[in-house]
């Protein structure tokens, strides 16, 4: 996508999805994490554009505010709101557009423009997000047009701090159409936090340079987080648009962020797909394929004994699919033989798997 010019511009379907996704995964943040017993909380929007569309569609600064506004019963966590737009001009029309929501006294809203960059602004702005030397919870949307704006640095400054968490709108196509670019070193060494960019800049094989320059900053950003995966949105001629990184260390957000991608909103105009292992690509559609995920959990566990919760852990960390696809496999496959429980309640029913300690066989 060519970066706009104008101060507001006609929402694009993929960005339309991409705030589904966004609006989907807020909804379960915001109650978590306010109901964990944290008094504050940060939702971070780095390139928060001007907060609407043409068509008069909330952009994704809005969609955060909306969304925490929308919550019955109300949120009481102290909810801070951190929007950075560099052009005046947008920062000036988000500006308005909070303007027109009532808000209670337990939200504070800070819009960052004019000439203000995202490293700048939070920088700037970071001592009053610190309490004790840590950074409050966050959530760091980070959504640039292109590369720069966005430095590794500062992203794994967010993910070394506790229950902080980024969702990075990586744009393959237009990172993909200037890698080679003599006058972009500096900033591509920047986006990625490493040299290492220049070996996937080999333009004889688009889909190897495609898989380098993807595995590159999941790998960056497995130094700082425990959990990374990533989803790419292709359009109808199965080009890559871009991917979704979404990286944290707390494995109930990995599951929220799942459930949000499988309920994402399918219109045909192009399709979503879990990206992060090249070997085992799984589209995101209303019925999962639950005979890859059947055939992942045998390959896996073939032979053992395990829990499962151990199985639930491998199915979420490992796989694109979620927690709850899991169960109807166990239950088949106990059915015909494949498995035995070994430690189970004596009121268990057969096909039940409820309980995170119940140790299995598989034969």
């Amino acid at each position: 996508m060519v970066a706009p010019r104008q101060t507001i511009w006609p929402l694009e379907p993929h960005t339309r999805a991409k705030h589904e996704i966004l609006k989907r995964y807020l909804q379960a943040w915001m109650v978590i994490l306010s109901q964990g017993k944290f008094p504050e909380i940060l939702y971070i929007d780095g390139f928060a554009g001007p907060g609407a569309y043409e068509g008069g569609e909330a952009g994704s600064p809005i969609i955060a505010l909306d969304t925490a506004l929308g919550f019955k019963p109300p949120l009481t966590a102290k909810i801070h709101f951190l929007f950075v737009e560099e052009r005046g001009d947008r920062a000036d029309h988000l500006r308005k557009q909070v303007a027109l929501r009532t808000l209670p006294p337990n939200f504070n809203v800070v819009v960052e423009g004019g000439g203000v960059k995202f490293e700048e602004a939070f920088t700037k702005r970071l001592a009053s997000f610190t309490r004790n030397g840590r950074l409050i919870p966050t959530f760091a949307f980070i959504d640039p047009f292109g590369w720069t704006g966005a430095p590794f640095s500062l992203v794994g400054q967010i993910l070394t701090q506790r229950s902080c968490e980024v969702f990075v709108n990586f744009m393959y196509e237009e990172i993909n159409r200037f890698i080679g670019h003599k006058d972009q070193v500096a900033n591509f060494d920047s986006f990625f936090g490493t040299g290492e960019w220049k070996r996937c800049a080999d333009p004889s094989d688009p889909r190897a340079r495609n898989r380098c320059l993807h595995d590159l900053y999941l790998r960056q950003l497995h130094t700082p987080a425990t959990y990374v995966r990533s989803f790419e949105m292709s359009n109808a001629r199965d080009v890559t648009d871009y991917y979704l990184f979404y990286a944290t260390s707390e494995l109930l957000g990995l599951k929220k962020m799942k459930e949000a991608m499988w309920k994402a909103d399918e219109r045909g105009e192009f399709r979503f797909s879990d990206a992060t292992d090249p070997n085992q690509l799984v589209l995101f559609e209303k019925a999962p394929n639950l005979p890859t995920l059947q055939a992942r959990i045998i390959a896996e566990f073939s032979g053992r004994e395990v829990t499962v919760g151990d199985i639930e852990k491998f199915v979420v960390v490992e796989t694109a699919f979620r927690e709850t696809h899991y169960k109807s496999i166990l239950k088949t496959l106990e059915k015909c033989g494949r498995l035995n429980v070994i430690d189970a309640g004596a009121n268990r029913r057969a096909g039940t798997f409820g309980d995170p300690a119940m140790l299995i066989h598989f034969t």
